[in-house]
């Protein structure tokens, strides 16, 4: 009997499972990425051209499978609509030569989310959950040692000229909040809001999956960071999530709103209002001469420049934001930078990107989410925001907890593999 050894025995790559992978990674390093983590500080802004390498080359590799991944021919619109608002975006901002550059990675990493076929942006998204409630499991746990009194290893952190922190590594506390009781829960991020907002909005593409591990997590950290934006955002997801998938809401609404209501009472009477969801949540949001205690989105200086921009003729166009003091954010700066003309590319790009759904009122839902986002924040392209609202749009009515397990010979065969024979390839 005569052995026979060919190389390719060696060398047989799951081509759908590699493309998989690459997207994966490229897609986590871009939600990553818009949350600025201490780890990817090092490469800052650049985090585009790593997530566009590794999704294009997952794009590469569908296309030589004979059951591509990426099948959508309807991109052309939306890429359309992004590469309008980018550019007149980049024109108000007056940015360098580097601005235009880093656009080229962002439209790629995005061709390829325009591309991927919608059936599989729930795995893609339960990934991302998974991958974050990794990251944050030990990052909950080293903080609340930090809270008991647990000596842990600690070094300074700057970020710009407007963040400094106590980096304990798995944790960031704010120079601000070093002093204070129970400090605010930052993970490794910038700030208690980008984290509390992100895991919400993540939460928006997991309906029917709020009990998984990972999810309660996601749950665990919108909690600690004491984020009264994250919690208005949970709060109209749980809403619209019900609605969209054609349930019933007005049991749970009313169920909803007689928690708050019982809870509200609970911090304004317990130890006599002394404790810490009235200090760090209920006394943002007193009413003071009109406006909400804790709507402190703009500072005083820029509120004034603001008022004389609205009576110019600036509106359509915009006017060139000069950072001069920090804190300032919401829909009054993207305004003031974008004018007009840009909130309506803005909002195109969005309706464009989300029409295709064939579900419209994950549509309106999104939609209402996006609203309230823009209100309060306008970072309306960063990944950790576009991408799962883009995911969440199009989600079907029935929710991933309601659907069958696949067991037919069609399910089976959709989930086999193409190879690479090295003998057969072409030379």
């Amino acid at each position: 009997m005569k052995l026979t050894f060919r190389l390719s025995d060696l060398y047989l790559i799951e081509k759908e499972k590699l493309a998989t992978a690459l997207l994966y990674a490229g897609m986590l390093v871009a939600f990553l990425g818009s949350l600025n983590p201490w780890f990817m500080w090092m490469i800052g802004s650049l985090y585009p051209i790593p997530a566009a390498g590794l999704v294009v080359s997952a794009y590469l590799v569908s296309n030589t499978m004979q059951a591509p991944i990426f099948t959508r021919n309807d991109f052309l619109l939306p890429m359309m609509a992004l590469v309008a608002f980018c550019i007149y975006e980049c024109i108000s901002m007056e940015s360098n030569v580097n601005g235009y550059i880093i656009l080229i990675f962002r439209f790629s990493f995005l061709y390829t989310l325009f591309r991927l076929s919608t059936d599989r942006l729930p795995k893609l998204m339960t990934f991302i959950c998974k991958a974050m409630a990794l990251l944050l499991v030990p990052s909950l746990a080293g903080h609340f040692f930090y809270l008991l009194g647990f000596p842990l290893p600690c070094g300074n952190a700057v970020f710009s000229e407007y963040y400094s922190f106590s980096n304990y590594y798995l944790f960031l506390v704010a120079d601000a909040d070093i002093f204070h009781i129970f400090p605010r829960f930052n993970s490794y991020f910038l700030e208690p809001s980008h984290i509390g907002t992100a895991c919400a909005f993540l939460l928006f593409t997991q309906r029917g999956q709020w009990r998984k591990w990972y999810n309660v997590v996601l749950l665990a950290t919108i909690f600690f960071t004491f984020s009264v934006a994250s919690y208005v955002y949970l709060v109209a997801i749980m809403f619209f999530n019900s609605w969209t998938a054609g349930k019933k809401v007005a049991r749970k609404l009313t169920a909803v709103i007689a928690f708050l209501a019982l809870a509200t009472i609970a911090t304004f009477t317990y130890n006599g209002g002394d404790n810490l969801v009235h200090d760090l949540i209920m006394l943002r949001l007193e009413i003071d001469d009109g406006e909400i205690a804790g709507d402190n989105r703009v500072t005083g200086q820029f509120e004034a420049d603001y008022e004389n921009y609205v009576e110019s003729s600036d509106i359509v166009f915009g006017r060139k934001f000069e950072v001069v003091e920090f804190g300032n954010a919401g829909y009054r700066v993207f305004y003031y930078e974008n004018g007009i003309v840009g909130i309506v590319l803005l909002f195109a790009f969005y309706f464009i990107s989300l029409m295709y759904t064939p579900n419209k009122r994950a549509l309106f839902a999104v939609l209402s989410i996006a609203a309230l986002y823009f209100w309060a924040s306008a970072f309306m392209l960063w990944e950790n925001i576009y991408l799962p609202l883009y995911a969440a749009a199009y989600l079907s009515k029935t929710s991933l907890a309601d659907k069958p397990q696949a067991t037919s010979q069609a399910a089976d065969e959709d989930s086999q593999y193409s190879v690479i024979d090295l003998n057969t390839a072409d030379t």
